[in-house]
């Protein structure tokens, strides 16, 4: 990806990777503290951008956000890490939805735009920006779900299959009109917003990281192998891949997902949704 914002599908749209770092907002209302910058970075470093850099399609702009009063080291970390990977944008005051609208807006000269989020601790499969592009159908709006991820906390891994995950894309024509872009709602209520395409693969297109420090996140899924998840991401990652122990988490996971649906009934249809997702195009 080059410094220049690149479209894609034939010149039909312009597909953005959207990403907070340090903005203001609901969840970040105090001022960060530079061990927690610190943090972030090596986060961001460590299992954010490998994924970008490797990604099998290359033509997307990814626009990594961050507050316009960040310390002087910070822009300094940032400008040596973007390179040809991303474009820092600073915002002034709160970031929100009408600013994110009118910068995609002012970008986007292609008949259509794809945006989709991904968090700045987070992890994307090589083949994430070709397999959501290959979902791309010319839709006046709607948004692509890939279903199957993964998380890694204390150097375990786990499968989760998640609709109206924290990884979400919006198509949306823009010839019109300017864009809503995919924070146009929370990630867990997009369907209110508009159709929710929900796509299955063969292997997690997305890694969340759980370190402590996550506002919302909670280790989910079902232990898995790190042959089922690794070779398919950029990233380091330090698995205790014993098989007994591995055996033992399958089963108390086993129960405590069984736990979580007959506390929440309503998790049961989002489990059917993941099951009867459509197949994606493109994923190996």
């Amino acid at each position: 990806m080059g410094s220049e914002i690149t479209d894609c599908l034939d010149g039909s749209a312009t597909h953005f990777v959207l990403t907070r770092f340090n903005v203001r907002s609901f969840y970040h209302k105090a001022e960060p503290t530079d061990a927690w910058l610190q943090e972030r970075v090596r986060l961001f470093k460590d299992y954010c951008i490998p994924g970008f850099r490797h990604q099998t399609e290359n033509r997307f702009t990814w626009l990594v956000f961050f507050d316009s009063l960040s310390p002087t080291w910070l822009r300094e970390e940032i400008d040596g890490l973007a390179e040809d990977t991303f474009h820092p944008v600073y915002v002034d005051g709160p970031f929100s939805q009408e600013f994110l609208s009118e910068t995609i807006g002012r970008l986007c000269s292609t008949p259509y735009v794809i945006t989709t989020r991904v968090d700045n601790d987070d992890a994307v499969a090589n083949d994430f920006i070709e397999t959501i592009q290959g979902c791309f159908e010319s839709q006046e709006a709607a948004f692509i779900n890939l279903v199957n991820g993964a998380q890694y906390a204390e150097r375990k891994l786990y499968l989760r299959p998640y609709t109206m995950n924290p990884f979400s894309s919006l198509i949306e024509r823009s010839a019109d009109n300017r864009p809503a872009t995919v924070f146009v709602e929370h990630h867990y209520r997009i369907d209110a917003h508009a159709p929710v395409l929900n796509v299955r693969t063969k292997h997690p297109m997305w890694l969340q990281v759980i370190h402590g420090g996550n506002v919302l996140n909670e280790v989910v899924g079902l232990r898995t192998s790190a042959g089922a998840v690794a070779p398919h991401f950029s990233v380091q990652l330090d698995v205790d891949d014993s098989l007994p122990a591995r055996i033992y988490d399958q089963i108390l996971g086993t129960a405590r997902i069984l736990l979580r649906l007959l506390r929440k009934p309503s998790r049961l249809k989002d489990l059917a949704k993941t099951l009867v997702a459509r197949r994606a195009r493109t994923s190996s």
